[in-house]
């Protein structure tokens, strides 16, 4: 096997030789030979390319940094042979499925752009590409970047999301032609093109501001909304020091490229694209799970309730309570919070619920102040810790989040960044940063805010922002009053659970309504990460949205519809054998279920009507 892969090897540096000594290009294929990517030299401008097969999926695009008030990617020349390795390795993930495969073919191109040396890094894989830059020696300054990618003409739907500092805004699918023009755009973008499914995004980013695009024309380019005028290079403070093999570089401009939407839901490649643990970390306290917390639906937790929370996560049999804003107020004689919350902490380590406890980041926006403020949560009990409004993501600030994530690893906390940015795969390297929202969830059905989430919004994000990583959605609203705007129904609501992938999901409403409830045994079941998901053949961008999963011998459905009546059909060909099946539908209004047990088998076909945003969920 070792002299076959050498041989492998040899053939693809041959063939990349002769390329670059005839064209001034180099081509790079997944391991599979499918998918290709070619960098090239175009009017003395770096470009590339990204072919399936003969089908084109990403027209001539500029590649390039601006530093030092120069274009890389302008009077660029590929200066000789590139460097070609091979990876191949698997890892377990906390996610979509327990294990994943990390399978590409890098490829070290040497370029000059003007009077500058640097090397553009690309990797293939048979799901997708990815290109970043080393920076060349000596630079003080990025100020830009020209990365683009070139649409076809004829994109039928295209999901993207309006602008917000902390990912906030209102996900779409259009047309093309209906994404605005010169305005900043969130990611991931997803869209679909010559029958495949593809996806815009980033990953490892570690000291670089956060990316999100601007559309000209066909074109969409790499964007720092954070820093428009670009950043001065400091040293890196974090593990996560915006190196690669000893080098400085870009984070990845990631293209996942999919033939259906259960190939582009599984795709690993942005956490393959990030680097493992540190040899010798142990993450095997990282647990998932459900949680309880009271903000969303009373506002600020009392310390005189807290009890009653705590028993009620043990009645639902749920692993956390988030012990939520407000609770640095609370004072008793002789006892402050910190005294205060460690008896709550405490009476909930007695009926069997772990802790996770809010903060504001401006707590600890320093690095002496974080370290001691982190020593004083884990002290009190607290198994995890939700970071709240944090600024702006420039590169400054993604330090930080890096720098946060190490020390909540030596502590043993699990972290949940709220008003954050996208993640970007680095829980693959410290999978204790296990959740975050950077996503308009349920804070945006509120009555007490007078907000009111569109229909669409939902069965879009699977396909926009949960792309990039677990999304805390704080899902599953079933109070009468909150439902009384859109009237998402309650099958829907609980499907959120299940579609929406966050290791551990914050239930949003207050507890009476799920032990009220008719589907309160499926609350006590429904797990949080998962062994096996496919996306259902229903399932449509914009439309509907339908996901089995599997969880060892359990498979979960669940479907969530916009805002159109429509019908479905889901075979269940994906069991194994004849079992028995809770199902439930619809009821007569949006806060009532259709609950039918019943036999079900793989040549079984479910035709499910759905009302509008309404949805379906089975346990079989």
């Amino acid at each position: 096997m070792k002299n076959i892969k050498l041989l492998v090897t040899f053939l693809l540096l041959i063939t990349i030789k002769g390329t670059f000594a005839q064209s001034q290009s180099v081509t790079v294929s997944s391991p599979d030979k499918r998918l290709k990517l070619t960098v090239f030299t175009a009017d003395k401008k770096l470009a590339y390319t990204v072919k399936s097969g003969a089908t084109a999926i990403i027209k001539t695009s500029p590649l390039g940094l601006v530093a030092d008030s120069t274009d890389l990617g302008d009077n660029a020349r590929i200066t000789g042979a590139a460097k070609l390795s091979q990876i191949n390795e698997t890892y377990t993930i906390l996610g979509n499925h327990n294990i994943a495969h990390n399978h590409a073919t890098e490829a070290e191109i040497p370029v000059s752009g003007g009077d500058k040396k640097y090397s553009v890094i690309v990797r293939v894989y048979n799901d997708g590409v990815a290109i970043r830059y080393t920076l060349p020696a000596g630079i003080k300054h990025i100020d830009a970047e020209h990365t683009g990618w070139t649409l076809h003409d004829n994109i039928a739907k295209i999901a993207w999301a309006d602008y917000s500092q902390s990912y906030e805004g209102i996900n779409y699918v259009t047309p093309f032609d209906k994404v605005p023009e010169g305005k900043t755009i969130m990611g991931p973008i997803t869209f679909q093109t010559n029958g495949y499914y593809v996806s815009l995004s980033e990953a490892d980013c570690e000291n670089f501001s956060d990316m999100a695009f601007m559309r000209n024309g066909n074109v969409l380019s790499a964007y720092f909304p954070f820093a428009k005028k670009g950043w001065e290079i400091k040293p890196a403070t974090a593990v996560l020091n915006g190196t690669y093999k000893g080098k400085p570089v870009s984070p990845w401009r990631t293209t996942q490229v999919a033939r259906s939407l259960n190939e582009l839901v599984n795709s690993d490649l942005i956490t393959n694209l990030c680097p493992p643990p540190a040899k010798g970390s142990d993450f095997s306290w990282v647990k998932p799970g459900r949680a309880l917390w009271q903000w969303w639906s009373v506002g600020s937790p009392k310390y005189e309730d807290q009890k009653n929370w705590y028993d009620a996560a043990a009645k639902l049999k749920w692993e956390y309570y988030l012990v939520d804003d407000g609770w640095r107020y609370w004072k008793q004689p002789g006892k402050d919070q910190w005294a205060l919350l460690k008896e709550v902490i405490d009476y909930g380590k007695t009926v069997g619920v772990k802790s996770i406890v809010w903060v504001d980041s401006k707590e600890f926006r320093k690095a002496a102040d974080r370290k001691v403020y982190l020593e004083k949560v884990k002290a009190v009990g607290a198994d995890g810790i939700k970071i709240d409004f944090i600024p702006d993501a420039t590169n400054e600030i993604m330090q930080w989040y890096a720098e946060t994530q190490q020390e909540c690893a030596d502590l043993h906390l699990l972290l949940n960044f709220h008003g954050s940015v996208k993640p970007t795969g680095l829980r693959r390297t410290y999978p204790n940063d296990i959740t975050r929202e950077a996503i308009r969830g349920n804070e945006y059905q509120m009555t007490r805010y007078r907000r009111v989430m569109p229909p669409q919004h939902d069965i879009t994000v699977p396909f926009t922002r949960l792309l990039a990583g677990p999304a805390d959605f704080t899902s599953v609203i079933l109070n009468p009053k909150e439902l009384a705007s859109t009237k998402f129904t309650w099958p829907h609501e609980f499907a959120q659970s299940i579609v929406y992938l966050s290791p551990i999901t914050h239930f949003a409403d207050q507890y009476q309504f799920y032990l009220d409830n008719p589907m309160f045994d499926l609350f006590q079941q429904v797990p949080t990460v998962w062994d096996e998901t496919r996306v259902l053949s229903c399932t449509s961008m914009g439309d509907v949205v339908a996901y089995a999963r599997r969880k060892g011998t359990t498979w979960w459905i669940g479907v969530m519809n916009g805002g159109t009546e429509q019908e479905v059909k889901i075979p269940l060909d994906f069991l194994t054998k004849p079992t028995k099946a809770t199902l439930v539908y619809d009821g007569e209004t949006n806060t009532s279920v259709d609950r039918k047990e019943q036999t079900v088998s793989k040549k079984d076909v479910l035709t499910i009507k759905l009302q509008p945003s309404g949805g379906f969920v089975a346990k079989m």
